[in-house]
């Protein structure tokens, strides 16, 4: 723990190439109170852990006595909790709020994913969790969608609807080489829903940018995309047109990368995640930005929105963006990205924990 008054306990990925281990970081590092993060085993940190680092409980483990118990072992009665149903199911979620409440800890649950309603496998639908969910000081959700969902299932005195924060725009911090000429980019984890393939396959029928540059890192579930990505530049002939890089940048490195291209394109074909920590990168870059239509970006404020999902919208769409258009979108994402900084997000949150 660091100085401070009150201690704060989060559960939460940590130190790892995961969204929510980022925005975990960006809020913590703002935080005025004291706090201990209670993480999952993980063998593969991006770096060695803080002393307030808890390492207490498995993914997707049916059994989460350990971090009960090292939770009270902290002296914590006021827990944040990072979730998301790939790595905890809604059904263990809502025993932990159970038990928790049995020994008076106050929990404010963040939810990454409102959306999750598996027909076959029913002890990770959100409504197994609503009892716990009504016992919670404060469920915060990123987007109004989620808000308007928890309400349906009766959960409405305590949602608040926080959302996430944005880094600060660039510090200075060289970004990877972009070659000179009209750039088209992308960034986040290389991961199946994000529609990488099908941005190549819509790039490679564009006579109206010169690259693609593809900021994409690499995690367990990225290989078959990996190849899959490959396969679509060799085979489209764009070795030298498209520049793949599958490195986990510093955030620094790639948001001052992100600064210098004339588009990022965010081309998911399909997801149930609440709000993209990713596209905050580009934000934070005060880049134009385009996006597919779905609920995920919402609320990004300044965003072009393509008219579909599918190669040949998003070639229609992109074909026929003006430099006003452009222009445009980078004006009003600098106002969002003045709007949303971390450290007025991590305000909110801690009022709403601590009050």
């Amino acid at each position: 723990m660091r100085g401070g008054d009150i201690a704060i306990g989060w559960v939460s990925t940590w130190n790892e190439k995961c969204g929510i281990a980022v925005h975990s970081e960006n809020i913590l590092k703002n935080l005025k109170q004291d706090f201990l993060v209670f993480a999952p085993y993980e063998e593969s940190l991006v770096r060695e852990d803080e002393g307030f680092v808890r390492r207490c409980w498995s993914k997707n483990s049916k059994s989460f006595g350990d971090l009960i118990d090292r939770i009270r072992e902290g002296g914590v009665t006021k827990l944040v909790v990072q979730h998301h149903p790939g790595y905890m199911l809604f059904r263990d979620l809502n025993s932990i709020i159970l038990k928790l409440a049995d020994f008076e800890v106050e929990v404010t649950l963040a939810l990454h994913n409102t959306r999750e309603r598996p027909r076959v496998f029913r002890s990770n639908r959100i409504d197994r969790a609503v009892p716990g969910m009504k016992l919670c000081k404060n469920v915060i959700v990123h987007q109004t969608g989620d808000v308007d969902r928890l309400h349906r299932m009766g959960v409405t005195e305590n949602v608040r609807l926080v959302p996430l924060g944005v880094y600060p725009p660039p510090s200075g911090t060289s970004g990877i080489p972009i070659p000179e000429g009209r750039v088209l980019g992308t960034f986040g984890f290389l991961l199946p829903h994000k529609g990488f393939p099908e941005l190549i396959q819509s790039f490679s029928m564009m006579d109206e940018w010169d690259y693609l540059v593809m900021l994409c890192s690499e995690r367990e579930e990225s290989a078959d995309t990996l190849i899959e990505c490959e396969e679509r530049v060799k085979s489209l002939g764009l070795d030298g047109r498209v520049i793949l890089n599958t490195e986990f940048l510093d955030q620094d490195v790639a948001i001052s990368t992100l600064s210098e291209l004339d588009l990022v394109v965010f081309p998911y074909q399909n997801t149930k995640e609440s709000a993209s920590a990713a596209i905050r990168m580009a934000v934070a870059a005060g880049s134009a930005i385009a996006v597919t239509p779905l609920e995920i970006f919402a609320d990004v404020e300044g965003a072009i929105i393509m008219d579909g999902c599918s190669i040949e919208e998003m070639f229609s769409s992109l074909s026929r963006l003006q430099t006003s258009d452009l222009e445009d979108s980078k004006k009003n994402i600098s106002e969002m990205r003045v709007a949303h900084q971390w450290p007025e997000i991590s305000k909110r949150i801690s009022d709403l924990v601590i009050e």
